[in-house]
């Protein structure tokens, strides 16, 4: 009965209904002004963090040394995880080395520490309006 309550409360407008928001990034600690700042947002964990043609929100934009912030507009409530790459060769993705160690900087949201690749649990995030993150980026 209280869901038969709630949707109907939903529906005329009594409870209002969530929307988008814009999902304010602020990445910090970037090393140089080489190349691109890249972001993705992730809401599947099988895409989470290398592919870029599936993520949600995308944004490239010209890297500065410290820090940078990317606005992403209407991104719809949900839990999703996102990732910066300082793409400082500017090919389009993150450049790995010897034994797949990135040679480039990155980081996720929640900022977790790192023993192998990033994961998409720990970087999780909850968005349900307007909300700001930052991320620090790690070179190794």
């Amino acid at each position: 009965m209280r869901s038969v309550l709630a949707t109907i409360a939903l529906w005329t407008g009594l409870i209002p209904a969530a929307r988008a928001g814009d999902l304010t990034i602020t990445v910090e600690r970037l090393r140089s002004a080489f190349g691109a700042m890249l972001v993705a947002v992730h809401d599947d964990p099988a895409r989470f963090p290398s592919d870029w043609n599936g993520a949600v929100a995308l944004a490239r934009i010209a890297a500065i040394p410290g820090s940078v912030r990317v606005v992403l507009p209407g991104l719809a409530p949900g839990r999703y995880a996102v990732i910066a790459v300082h793409d400082e060769d500017d090919n389009g993705e993150m450049s790995k080395g010897a034994f797949g160690f990135p040679r480039e900087g990155f980081g996720t949201s929640n900022n977790p520490v790192f023993v192998g690749p990033p994961r998409f649990g720990p970087a999780l995030i909850t968005v349900t309006g307007d909300a700001s993150i930052s991320i620090r980026m790690a070179y190794f």
